[in-house]
């Protein structure tokens, strides 16, 4: 018997992970599984298996823009804006930059940061491998730029691993004149904003601000989908909180998607 309360929770947390695990042949059916029911686990573990099911997702990939942008899949973003664009920091990363030193001592001394950030672009992308495991490289989300394209890219194969479906996901720079159908926003905020305009509310310049993804999805067999919006575009939400920083839901894609049937993969 475990006498201290707190690390009695946490070992009956512990295990009831590991049952879940263990009770599952694969990965994938262990998280789908925990979405679909709506399983409450630690988000720490969730984090965890998003990266461990991503590592499957992403084996054949050398884009390193796509294994950046696959980081915000279960790592919280700090976004920055920078002279019009919007640049991803690595949350944890972040705080030890300077804004929140690691230590009374390291703020006592005046000491430098010991991490560096560096942009991910064409000059830097070689060193991606080497530093993946730190999560210090930047990626820029400014719409037109490789990021978004890579997030995008993300998300097609998370889809198609996990739920065998075959969809095309592009990045826009404006929602204009668009049918919006059906949406799902990828983070909370990304929610509330897709809910305003579903409801008919003003999508103002706040929102605008917030806004910092973009996406059309469309399915390339139409019959994936359900019929009463069979062909039509499903709109992808990416937005800050208002401390700006981005905290994605991956699971919003699997559970959120007008589709037909999703299985998982075995």
């Amino acid at each position: 018997m475990i006498a201290d309360a707190d690390a009695r929770e946490n070992w009956e947390k512990m295990i009831a992970w590991r049952d879940h695990l263990v009770k599952h042949r694969t990965l994938e059916a262990a998280y789908l599984e925990i979405i679909r029911r709506n399983i409450k686990f630690p988000h720490i573990l969730m984090g965890q298996l998003v990266q461990a099911v991503l590592r499957n997702v992403l084996d054949d990939c050398g884009d390193a823009f796509v294994l950046r942008a696959a980081e915000m899949f279960f790592r919280p973003q700090r976004l920055m804006m920078q002279e019009g664009a919007i640049i991803a920091i690595d949350e944890e990363t972040e705080s030890l930059l300077g804004r929140q030193p690691q230590s009374p001592l390291v703020a006592l001394l005046g000491l430098p940061a010991t991490v560096e950030v560096d942009m991910l672009n064409d000059a830097t992308a070689d060193s991606y491998w080497e530093r993946s495991d730190r999560f210090d490289m930047a990626l820029d989300l400014t719409a037109g730029q490789r990021g978004l394209a890579a997030l995008g890219d993300v998300m097609t194969r998370w889809l198609a691993h996990l739920l065998a479906i075959d969809v095309a996901i592009e990045p826009l720079m404006e929602l204009r004149d668009a049918r919006f159908s059906w949406y799902v926003g990828l983070d909370s905020d990304g929610t509330r904003i897709g809910d305003t305009v579903w409801n008919g509310g003003d999508f103002d310049d706040a929102m605008r601000a917030r806004l910092v993804g973009l996406f059309r999805l469309t399915f390339r067999d139409p019959a994936d989908m359900i019929e009463r919006i069979r062909g039509e575009p499903v709109y992808l939400l990416a937005a800050m909180t208002a401390d700006e920083k981005l905290r994605s839901k991956p699971q919003n894609l699997v559970t959120g998607l007008p589709i037909r049937q999703g299985e998982a993969v075995n």
